[in-house]
């Protein structure tokens, strides 16, 4: 049966989740990627076989034995002074099997508080929370499923909010032939305690990814297809407006399919000539099209990145561009605490 996992998989989910427009949700930090080594790559490699517990926060079939005692922290100088991070480390147990725990945060700084006519009246702090456990389990030699179970804790001032999200993950790995395809459920879950009177939904995203490992290039290519669950991608946009020099009326330039399709797709390259250096570099089609100014080149949607090991420890770094406004730079360090004897 696990052979028909992924393909039933493929037919029914799609059915079972609900389409959405950007803007809607909350909690969308649940999105962000804090990890260096995942960012540089476009922020969502799902089909990583490589032994990094970062790469099992985005998908938790990669929580496995070989994670052992592995600790990761991430921490992102993000955009308009947001700082951003993470703590996780996974442990295997004979009897049990492995497990992830990760706890998430995401400051948003001090603010201002003021009345109705200006009047300040001191400040108040904004930020996100989010605390999880995942498993991973073996089906069979190349088959393996796992779950994510996130609580949300969410204070921008006087209004908090909590909920739960499940995150759903399946790969197949082919170790011989240097090949994974996964597929990924992220963000499955409700809102318990709503800011105001209106509950709203979670930031959904349905991924499939693939990636291969070249045989004689220490290259590893990988494609990710996201937001799976909702086809059309465009959204209201002023460039694409024109007016008729016939009719004097407002013509909106209709996004072409390919174009559409294209916004569903990241691409990630990592270049590892020794395991104690990496290069990576990823594009995000879909930031490109929508972070990109028509009056000048910017680099919104390229990802680029680094890695070493020194001494026990290995260093990532990256860059982000979003937008000619800002760009998000990542660090991260990750060690295996049976380096230092224990475990």
């Amino acid at each position: 049966m696990a052979k028909y996992a992924l393909p039933l998989i493929l037919v029914f989910l799609p059915g079972l989740l609900a389409g959405q427009i950007g803007g809607r949700d909350t909690y969308r930090f649940l999105s962000n990627t804090a990890s260096a080594r995942v960012a540089a790559q476009g922020s969502s490699p799902i089909a990583n076989p490589e032994e990094d517990l970062n790469f099992a926060l985005s998908n938790p079939s990669l929580i496995r034995p070989e994670l052992h005692g592995k600790l990761a922290i991430n921490g992102v100088d993000y955009v308009s002074d947001i700082l951003y991070g993470n703590l996780a480390y996974a442990h295997h147990f004979d009897s049990a099997g492995t497990f992830l725990m990760q706890t998430t945060f995401m400051d948003y700084g001090l603010f201002e508080r003021a009345n109705v006519i200006g009047i300040r009246q001191g400040t108040f702090k904004v930020a996100d929370y989010a605390f999880a456990v995942g498993y991973g389990y073996a089906l069979d030699s190349n088959w393996r499923v796992g779950a994510k179970l996130t609580y949300i804790s969410s204070a921008y001032e006087t209004y908090q909010s909590n909920g739960m999200a499940l995150d759903l993950g399946i790969h197949y790995y082919l170790p011989d032939k240097r090949f994974m395809v996964a597929l990924t459920a992220r963000n499955l879950g409700l809102q318990f305690t709503p800011y105001a009177n209106t509950r709203e939904s979670l930031p959904l995203d349905l991924q499939l990814g693939v990636s291969h490992r070249f045989e004689h290039l220490p290259l590893r290519m990988q494609l990710t297809l996201v937001d799976l669950q909702r086809w059309d991608l465009r959204y209201d946009n002023p460039t694409e407006r024109r007016l008729s020099q016939f009719t004097g009326q407002v013509q909106e330039d209709e996004v072409p399919w390919a174009n559409n399709i294209l916004r569903h797709a990241i691409v990630g390259l990592e270049f590892a000539p020794s395991d104690g250096f990496n290069v990576q570099f990823g594009y995000n089609f879909r930031r490109r099209q929508e972070m990109n100014l028509v009056t000048r080149r910017t680099g919104a949607g390229i990802s680029f990145g680094f890695g070493f090991r020194l001494y026990k420890f290995r260093l990532n770094y990256s860059r982000n561009s979003y937008h000619v406004a800002g760009a998000a730079n990542h660090i991260s360090i990750t060690t295996d605490f049976q380096s230092f004897g224990g475990g």
